[in-house]
This record gives structure tokens, sequence and C-alpha cells, in this order.
């Protein structure tokens, strides 16, 4: 049973895939972003790995309200749903970018810090949700 995570940008969106069995992810990849969002790509992702749901991350500033990405981010996640039927689900993102640079390595198989991101932010999720996933 997989999920796949993105991390939402205007300009980027990472996408990562984990298994809550094991509690961990993986960045796969980091598409360019933009309105709207790249479907084909993200077509062919929910094709190869056949989620059960999806995690995005959910921006806060640090007095808890959401940032001005907000809206497009619940848009993005509500049109994920419509889409494809799976149950989307909210992570609090928080140094999530901050955590990534520790995955990040130089080469041309790295799928991006925002691929990153997206990981450490479905970790996050499987952790606070165990019980769920």
């Amino acid at each position: 049973m997989a999920f796949l995570a993105f991390d939402y940008g205007r300009r980027r969106i990472g996408v990562a895939v984990g298994e809550p069995l094991t509690g961990s992810a993986r960045g796969l990849v980091t598409l360019a972003g933009g309105s709207p969002p790249p479907w084909p790509r993200i077509d062919a992702l929910v094709t190869e790995w056949r989620p059960e749901g999806f995690v995005v991350g959910w921006p806060t500033q640090a007095d808890g309200q959401a940032t001005p990405l907000g809206p497009a981010i619940r848009e993005f996640g509500a049109a994920l749903e419509a889409r494809f039927g799976k149950p989307v689900y909210w992570s609090d993102e928080r140094l999530s970018s901050h955590l990534a640079r520790d995955r990040s390595r130089s080469g041309r198989n790295d799928p991006g810090l925002d691929a990153h991101a997206a990981a450490v932010i479905l970790e996050g999720w499987f952790l606070e949700n165990a019980h769920d996933a």
C-alpha cells in the first residue's frame, strides 16, 4: 500500500512515494510547477505507483497561520482528490526543506530538494498517523 506525497510550490512540485508499513519514503522527482499543474506527469506517477491516497505538505507561518500559498495548495489537493478519487491528507511541512538538504546528493540521479522535502513530509505524516495509514 503506497502513498504519494507532494511538496507543492508555484515553480516546483516535489513528489515522493512511501509505504506506511515501513514508515519510510523516498523522493521520486521534482516537477515544474505552474498553472495548471503538470497533470500528465502526475497521471503517469499515479498509474505507476497506484497509491491508496495522497499527502500534501501544508505550510504554516510561525504563528500557525497559513502562508499566502495556502489557497493554491488547497486547490491542488482538491484537484488531486477529484481527479483520482483518492483521499488527500495534509501534513505540516515546516522544516521539511531544511531536513531534505541532509538527503540531497549531487549527481544526475538525485530527484531534487523538493522531492526529498516531499519524502520528509510523508515520513512525518506516517509517524503522526501510524494508526490511520
